[in-house]
């Protein structure tokens, strides 16, 4: 007791600085579990793929939802600079989806679909001097009106190899990448010859035994031996 008499005011400033970083982690805890219920912020991801067989380029696009709400999406599409190309129908036809319903992510999920190279051609704009093709950002507009956006660059490069095939294969060293290249038809195999074994035994030729020539004597031939019950 005496102790703490002497050093109340120690005490008192260590138990005040143990109660302060108690109330700031329960804060930052506070803090971070309202930003993940309460804030919307999705996510766009975006891929240059290749279909494995048909071997033909396509764009995949990906809006996430990292929050614990659903997030209602209005319109959906592609923005080409400031210019920009609404999907949403396009998206409810791809996904089999009737006009008049709304697109919902769901919590902590995601949307995908993909764009053809004759697809990704239409988000193309006119320019001064023909179509033109600037920065590309993927974005979505909620129920509230709020806008959300995110860089493509991968789907920018596909298209622009897309309209400047020959830039493409220069940057390539001069040819095409072998994953861009059509897949040739295997050949048909050949039925293989079949095998001779070493211990088959071989076909024999008949050799004609020669002919005796007239030339020859003829053998004479042994004389008869009668018996001697005969000879009596």
């Amino acid at each position: 007791m005496d102790w703490l008499n002497e050093h109340v005011g120690l005490v008192v400033l260590i138990a005040t600085v143990i109660l302060v970083i108690l109330i700031c982690i329960a804060i930052s805890m506070v803090y971070s579990l309202r930003k993940k219920i309460a804030v919307q912020k999705p996510n766009f991801l975006d891929f240059y793929s290749i279909d494995f067989e048909t071997r033909e380029r396509y764009a995949a696009l990906t809006i996430g939802n990292r929050s614990l709400n659903e997030v209602a999406i209005a319109e959906l599409g592609v923005l080409n600079g400031k210019k920009s190309i609404p999907l949403t129908a396009k998206f409810k036809q791809k996904k089999n989806i009737a006009p008049d319903v709304r697109i919902v992510i769901e919590q902590r999920s995601s949307i995908s679909f993909r764009l053809t190279e004759k697809e990704l051609k239409d988000l193309l704009v006119p320019g001064k001097k023909g179509p033109e093709l600037k920065t590309l950002r993927l974005y979505c507009v909620d129920l509230t009106g709020t806008l959300y956006k995110g860089k493509i660059k991968f789907v920018r490069k596909l298209l622009h190899e897309i309209l400047n095939p020959g830039k493409a294969q220069t940057e390539h060293g001069g040819k095409v990448p072998e994953e861009l290249l059509p897949v040739a038809p295997a050949a048909p195999e050949e039925p293989e010859a079949p095998a001779v074994s070493a211990s088959a035994p071989e076909a024999s030729v008949p050799v004609a035994e020669p002919a005796a020539s007239p030339a020859d004597p003829a053998t004479p031939e042994a004389p008869a031996v009668i018996p001697e019950h005969e000879k009596k």
